[in-house]
C-alpha cells in the first residue's frame, strides 16, 4: 500500500496517539519514531498501547537538532490558551502553554517533515479577533517551503455523533505536493445508538445522579422536566446532557454528544440509559476502538485523556487525503472507510466487548520508577 519503506511518523503533545491509531486503521506501513507528552499518565497510556522509538517528556526541553527525522509529524499543541472555556491568554498564558507552538515550529524548521498536521480548538480562529491565528500562520509561512491549508472540522460531520469543532492545519512540502489535497467533505451523522452499550430498562427508568452531586442532579432533573413538557420522552430517546456545567451553561443535544473535554472526563449523561457515558462509549465517540486498547491508568486520568485527544475518525479521513497528496502512498491506495460506512460498522460491532485489557498497575515506562506491571487481563469472550 505504501512505498517500499515504512512511513516515519512522530507526534508531540501525543496524548492517546490518535495519529497512530489512524495510521493503524488505514493499514499503512509505518515506523513510529517518537512520542512526547508532559503528562505522565499520557506517557503510561502510550507505553501500554503504542510501541515507539523515543519517548520525550517535554517538547520545550528537547534538542530538536538531534530529534529523529520523520515523514509525517502531528502535534495538538495545548488548546487552553485559545479556548472559549478558558482565559484566552494566548501566547501570554501564565502557565507557558501558549508558547509550546514555537517549540513545535522549531522542530518543523529543523527537520522539514514532508507533511505535518497541527490541531487546536476552534477558538483559535476567533480569540482576540484572530490575532493568534494570524501569528501562527505567519510563522509557518516564514518557513517558505510548505503549502499551508487550514479548516475547522467538526467530529459529528465525519461519521461520529460528537459535537467537537477543531482547527486543523495541514501542510505539505512544496517539492512533494501533487496538488490533490482537499479537506474531507461532511458525511451524514449516524445514530448515537450505534455507539452506546445495550440499554438497561430498569436503570433507564430510575437512574439519576446522586443528590450529593448537587449541580449534576439539578441539571438532569431540569433536563427531564423540560423535555417532557415538550411532549418528548427522554427515557426512550438518547439526549446527551452536559450535566456538570453550571445551570446557565448546561445544555443537552439530541442524539449527539456535547464536546467531551478534560473537565468532562467523568462522562456526559445519557437520558435513555439513566447514567453517564461509559469510557468505552467515549472512546467510540472519538472514533476509537476500545477492544484494541489496554487501560493502564485510572478512570479519571483516562477520562481526561479522552477529553484532550484528537478524533481518530477526523485524522483518518485527513490522512487518506494528505498521504496521497504528498506522494507517501500511491494514488488510489487508501480508501475513506468513514465515507463508505465500513468503519462505522466495525466500530458498532465492538459494543459489549469491553477493552482489550485493564492493567491493574500502571505500565512501567522509561520515565517511571521501576516496578513490574501486573499481567494484562484476559480478553473478554466475543
Amino acid at each position: 500500500m505504501a512505498k517500499s519503506r515504512a512511513i516515519k511518523i512522530g507526534t508531540d503533545c501525543s496524548g492517546m496517539e490518535a495519529p497512530i491509531q489512524a495510521m493503524r486503521n488505514l493499514k499503512v506501513k509505518y515506523e513510529h519514531k517518537f512520542s512526547c507528552d508532559v503528562n505522565p499518565h499520557a506517557r503510561t497510556t502510550i507505553e501500554a498501547n503504542f510501541p515507539h522509538g523515543v519517548m520525550y517528556d517535554d517538547v520545550t526541553t528537547r534538542n530538536n537538532a538531534k530529534a529523529p527525522k520523520v515523514d509525517v509529524y502531528v502535534a495538538g499543541f495545548p488548546c487552553q490558551p485559545f479556548s472559549s472555556a478558558g482565559k484566552q491568554q494566548g501566547f501570554k498564558d501564565q502557565r507557558g502553554r501558549g508558547k509550546v507552538f514555537f517549540y513545535v515550529k522549531d522542530f518543523i524548521a529543523r527537520t522539514k517533515p514532508r507533511v505535518f498536521i497541527l490541531e487546536n480548538v476552534a477558538g483559535l480562529v476567533t480569540t482576540t479577533g484572530g490575532k493568534y491565528l494570524k501569528a501562527i500562520l505567519e510563522e509557518l509561512e516564514s518557513l517558505r517551503v510548505y503549502n499551508i491549508r487550514w479548516e475547522i472540522l467538526d467530529t459529528k460531520e465525519h461519521g461520529v455523533p460528537h459535537n467537537r469543532k477543531r482547527w486543523y492545519c495541514v501542510c505539505i512540502l512544496k517539492a512533494f505536493d501533487n496538488g490533490s489535497f482537499t479537506f474531507p467533505k461532511p458525511i451524514p451523522c449516524p445514530s448515537m445508538e450505534k455507539f452506546l452499550e445495550r440499554r438497561n430498562s430498569a436503570l433507564a427508568e430510575s437512574g439519576l445522579p446522586p443528590k450529593s452531586a448537587t449541580t449534576a442532579y439539578a441539571n438532569i432533573r431540569t433536563t427531564l422536566k423540560v423535555l417532557r413538557s415538550k411532549g418528548i420522552d427522554p427515557l426512550k430517546k438518547a439526549f446527551i446532557v452536559d450535566m456538570d456545567s453550571s445551570a446557565d451553561r448546561m445544555k443537552w443535544m439530541d442524539g449527539v454528544s456535547p464536546c467531551i473535554t478534560a473537565s468532562r472526563g467523568a462522562g456526559h449523561w445519557v437520558t435513555n440509559r439513566g447514567r453517564r457515558l461509559l469510557k468505552s462509549e467515549m472512546m467510540r465517540l472519538q472514533g476509537m476502538n476500545p477492544t484494541t486498547f489496554k487501560v493502564a491508568v485510572c478512570e479519571g486520568a483516562l477520562g481526561a485523556q479522552l477529553g484532550n485527544t484528537m478524533s481518530v475518525n477526523v485524522l483518518e479521513r485527513l490522512l487518506v487525503q494528505v498521504l496521497t497528496a504528498s506522494k507517501l502512498v500511491r494514488k488510489g491506495a487508501l480508501k475513506d472507510r468513514w465515507a463508505s460506512g465500513r468503519r462505522l460498522k466495525q466500530l458498532a460491532a465492538t459494543r459489549g466487548k469491553g477493552f482489550m485489557a485493564r492493567c491493574v498497575k500502571a505500565v512501567r515506562t522509561k520515565r517511571v520508577a521501576a516496578g513490574s506491571a501486573e499481567p494484562p487481563a484476559k480478553r473478554a469472550r466475543k
